[in-house]
């Protein structure tokens, strides 16, 4: 068995996708966009996975673009195989791709006025919403907590991941020469105690554990203490007669 990261390594916080290779299977864990950084529309543009076509299934732990923003990508070089993940996560990530497409374009077509003032050859845009449309067909609902042969040798199961709507942590059973390991991805987990998510889930066991690490260095404050300060602070510009700005991420937090 081998387990290569392709993103969300080595420094880089974006981008998630691993890819599990066995003598007999191939599955892509997670397909995210790289974000944020410099060089983040040129990592993008790469190839997420050499030959497509040798892949067996796409697992996805959650709809957030860093997790999902690639798989268009992944389509449009050919991938047909299905694309696994929960209800909610499916019905989020294509109304996600399909924003992100448009904002390809846009964001595309700006780039382009300043290469042609420059003398430079345009680009064209990393995907489109034409680009967006077959990955639908290629969607497999998972139910969270029932086992389900994704590849040869390789067994899914998921877990509440308490992250946004739909996320989940992946455990992968996978049967090689006869020997059997347990590989765990987190995803990225969410805190205890919100008001609309599930608690994320502990797996109960695992050979080897791809964490979900972003905060942890950091101890979060009890959440009870961020609802009394956001309350005082309603509070107090209410009384002023103000208005109040929420600046908070469209999907996942704002809900």
């Amino acid at each position: 068995m081998k387990i290569t990261p392709n993103g969300a390594a080595g420094g880089e916080v974006t981008g998630s996708c691993y890819l599990i290779e066995t003598d007999q299977a191939r599955v892509v864990v997670d397909c995210g966009m790289f974000q944020g950084s410099r060089g983040a529309d040129d990592l993008n543009r790469r190839p997420p996975i050499d030959d497509v076509n040798a892949i067996d299934a796409v697992v996805i732990t959650h709809a957030h673009l860093d997790h999902t923003g690639r798989i268009p990508v992944l389509v449009k070089a050919g991938y047909e195989g299905p694309i696994f993940a929960t209800s909610a996560t499916l019905d989020l990530m294509m109304i996600i791709l399909e924003d992100s497409a448009r904002i390809q374009v846009s964001d595309n077509e700006r780039t382009n006025r300043k290469r042609r003032r420059a003398g430079e050859d345009p680009l064209e845009p990393l995907y489109d919403e034409d680009d967006v449309t077959p990955v639908r067909g290629l969607t497999r609902e998972i139910r969270v907590g029932s086992p389900i042969d994704v590849a040869p040798g390789i067994v899914a199961k998921f877990f509440e991941a308490g992250h946004m709507l739909g996320s989940t942590s992946i455990e992968f059973t996978i049967t090689e020469n006869g020997k059997t390991k347990t590989v765990v991805f987190s995803g990225d987990l969410g805190p205890a105690d919100r008001p609309v998510l599930k608690d994320f889930a502990h797996v109960p066991n695992a050979d080897l554990v791809f964490m979900e690490s972003t905060y942890g260095d950091r101890n979060h404050r009890p959440y009870e203490k961020t609802v009394e300060e956001f309350e005082a602070i309603v509070r107090k510009v209410h009384a002023a007669k103000g208005k109040i700005l929420v600046p908070t991420f469209a999907v996942g937090r704002s809900q």
